[in-house]
């Protein structure tokens, strides 16, 4: 018996230093190398005597789509009303009294330029700009001393202006990408801020203003505990970076007359464009890198737990007579699949025919009959537009070509199905059309039939979408499609999965090019911070998990032991919100199919930004299927092998998507084969198809054709269950056999040298020699 081992395993450069001086207009010249900016001694103070009652409002980031809605379903901004009115604000300018202080004079001593301001009857105004440590991004300091009660808020108003039309990108969390400039001055709160910054490219360079790190404490923000707000567009309508602290009506700003507040900006100057200031707000300021590793166990052991609870009848939703999922998280009454081919690949991947039979087969037949991906078989259950019709197939034309590739052809009514409706524009979530003669629908159909004609329509299609998408920065949303569902970060961001795939397809790097930007634009929509601790911090106190956000008014928390753990094991770092619709009930969902997709453009780019993101999101998270989020606070409980392995009403840290298993697992497939094919510089190598599902639910899946091993050809892709063991949690594996062998790839998901000892399940050994 012969077995071929490979251990394989994985890094910024220093920017310019900044300088400050005292200008003679009482500004701030902040300069780092040739770049120069004044920052003005400007604040501007709203202030209300009673509670404004913030909230957040659904409300249309585009006026002409807001315009068209009667009930809109948009961005969740925040909202105020003033004292004897119900009438909300979702200006922070209208929500209260307006006041702007600006600074007489600057003056230096001992390094440190303090802004002098003249008296105010409501309150008493220091502030100061000083050099940083090793000449990071200077400090700047305000102390506000508030002389009557009331609530308050406190903006930086200094940082430069800039004409909106002359720019050439902005950035203000999360949706304000491009040239996509807000239609009023809205304010995003810490909760959705995925970087505590915003931001003006122009001319080449950005300036920016971001939260110093200090400001911000260890946890999920919430609206209740978020401590500020950004802000883009001032009262003038022109692109400024602006910060509110506190956040106005929330933690802090009811304040008592005499009780000073405090806070610490960071003013940032970049060359180049905003991605170059991004990523560097986000590893120099925030400290962002490549932290995590496995904790407990392997990505193995997590996807063969995940795979025994998707495969146990009671527990994971399954409805054997309808053949989907249980979608009473949303919509009781319902049943919801995404794809068959997710399982249909754990079948080919494990070995394992019974995934193929009672959850693969029975997945393909559902889609294939319904009319949508949501089914009820009452008439009477409409929410997410649920449909009661037989009247398939419910899934995208990359789905069908999947399956009739991975079927090996012998299932042609997959290719007939696929041929008959692809000119047939069709609903199949929510009330999101899929088009037909898009780019992504003709590389469907081409890799269904091999006709050439397709792929020059997909690209020709991919060209004109590239120009209008990626070369011409947007200005409005009408891409996103907000008017019929789009509320996902894929809805926002450009189709750089689909342009990926047409990249690996065509081998043409301006495919490349375009997915890598829009990668970059996907990855803003990210968590890069908080600051992740040294040390260890201790969750789910007095043995309960905290109460996340809870259906049907369920109070009771989960029982789960008091743990004290490293901090970056709770970090949301590398994960998403859900949507622009749900980031306050989802902040940072556990369904990271980005992952993969980050992974590989990383690396085709040679961009370790992205590919630090992707592993972020991945490694070290759970041992089971995790539900969908960490929720309101951080836990240990849905990291537990025995998390899921509740009923439905008992969860109340965070919600459980019954039809998300499935789609989980592949992304964590996705994740552990794509990973050994670019750590091993493609001497390893398994060929993938596309699941395209829905929403963001978008991964490569594997298993029906042979691959390569360091030169050895026809090996396939065999992972069973439990097939390896190791005493080290920090090696990931994945394996193959063919050719009187069994090859075997491990990754080191920590930065340590790992020595471990290695158990083949000796089991499945004789069937594999004796094939």
């Amino acid at each position: 018996m012969k077995y071929v081992l490979l251990l394989v395993s994985a890094v910024c450069a220093a920017a310019q230093p900044y300088s400050i001086r005292a200008a003679a207009d009482g500004s701030v010249e902040v300069a780092r190398g040739r770049l120069r900016a004044e920052f003005r001694g400007e604040f501007t103070i709203v202030y209300a005597k009673d509670d404004p009652r913030m909230t957040l409002t659904r409300s249309f980031p585009d006026p002409l789509e807001r315009k068209q809605m009667n009930d809109p379903e948009g961005y969740r901004l925040p909202a105020w009303r003033k004292p004897g009115s119900n009438q909300l604000h979702e200006v922070l300018f209208d929500a209260g009294d307006v006041y702007v202080a600006r600074a007489t004079t600057a003056a230096g001593a001992n390094g440190v330029i303090r802004w002098r301001f003249a008296d105010h009857p409501l309150f008493g105004l220091e502030a100061d700009v000083s050099p940083a440590a090793g000449g990071a991004e200077p400090v700047l300091r305000f102390r506000f001393t508030p002389k009557q009660a009331g609530y308050y808020t406190i903006g930086y108003t200094g940082a430069p202006e800039t004409d909106p039309t002359a720019a050439t990108g902005f950035w203000q969390p999360l949706v304000w990408q491009e040239k996509r400039f807000p239609r009023a001055p809205l304010l995003t709160p810490e909760a959705s801020t995925s970087l505590p910054a915003t931001l003006v490219e122009s001319q080449g360079s950005v300036t920016a203003l971001s939260v110093d790190p200090a400001e911000i404490p260890y946890r999920i923000a919430t609206v209740d505990n978020s401590r500020f707000g950004v802000m883009l567009r001032n009262r003038a309508g022109k692109a400024q970076p602006m910060i509110f602290a506190p956040l106005f009506g929330k933690a802090g700003s009811l304040m008592r007359a005499g009780q000073p507040f405090e806070f610490r900006l960071r003013p940032v100057l970049s060359p180049g464009d905003w991605y170059s200031a991004f990523r560097h707000i986000a590893t120099s300021l925030f400290r962002f890198r490549d932290f995590r590793e496995n904790t407990e166990v392997s990505l193995n052991t997590t996807i063969d737990n995940m795979v025994d609870y998707a495969m146990d009848d009671h527990y994971s939703g399954w409805n054997a007579d309808l053949k989907g999922f249980d979608y009473a998280s949303d919509v009781t009454g319902t049943v919801k699949v995404v794809s068959a081919l997710h399982p249909l690949a754990a079948a080919l991947i494990q070995d394992d025919a019974g995934i193929y039979r009672r959850r693969a087969l029975p997945m393909a037949e559902y889609l294939m009959s319904r009319q949508k991906y949501l089914y009820s078989v009452a008439a009477e259950i409409r929410g997410q537009g649920a449909s009661h019709n037989m009247d398939g197939p419910s899934a995208e034309l990359g789905e069908l070509a999947g399956l009739y590739h991975m079927t090996m052809a012998r299932s042609p009514v997959f290719r007939d199905t696929a041929i008959a409706i692809a000119n047939k524009p069709r609903t199949l979530n929510l009330e999101m059309v899929s088009e037909p003669n898009t780019f992504q629908h003709n590389l469907a159909l081409f890799r269904l039939t091999g006709e050439q004609r397709y792929l020059t329509d997909a690209r020709r299609l991919a060209d004109d979408y590239i120009r209008v998408r990626i070369e011409t920065p947007q200005t409005d949303f009408s891409d996103a499609r907000i008017l019929t569902g789009g509320q996902f970060w894929t809805d926002f961001a450009p189709k750089y999965v689909d342009l990926y795939e047409l990249y690996e397809e065509t081998g043409d790097k301006r495919y490349l090019q375009a997915a890598a930007i829009g990668a970059r634009r996907y990855a803003s929509f990210c968590w890069l911070y908080p600051t992740v601790p040294d040390g260890n911090i201790t969750v789910d106190k007095g043995g309960v998990a905290p109460l996340g956000w809870r259906y049907g008014g369920r109070t009771i928390p989960m029982r789960t032991p008091e743990r004290t753990l490293p901090a970056w094991r709770m970090s949301q770092i590398g994960l998403t919100s859900e949507a622009s619709t749900t980031w306050e009930q989802n902040p940072a969902i556990f369904l990271a199919h980005h992952a993969a997709w980050l992974l590989r453009i990383g690396n085709a780019t040679d961009d370790p930004f992205l590919r630090a993101i992707g592993r972020s999101a991945i490694i070290g998270r759970y041992k089971n299927y995790p539900g969908y989020d960490i929720n309101a606070a951080y836990s240990d409980v849905y990291a537990r092998a025995d998390y899921p392995y509740r009923r439905f009403e008992e969860f109340t840290y965070n919600q459980v998507y019954y039809n998300h298993v499935w789609p989980h697992i592949a992304l964590l497939f996705d994740y552990l084969i794509s990973d050994v094919i670019i750590r091993s510089g493609r001497q390893i190598d398994f060929p993938s198809r596309y699941a395209p599902g829905y929403a963001y639910l978008q991964s490569r899946v594997y298993g029906d054709r042979d691959g390569t091993f360091y030169g050895d050809k026809g090996v396939r892709l065999w992972t069973p269950r439990r097939l390896l063991s190791a005493d080290s949690p920090q090696l990931n594996y994945v394996a193959g056999y063919g050719n009187g062998k069994v090859y075997l790839a491990l990754t080191n998901e920590s930065a340590r040298a790992v020595t471990a000892r290695l158990k083949l399940n000796s089991e499945y050994l004789p069937h594999v020699f004796g094939r």
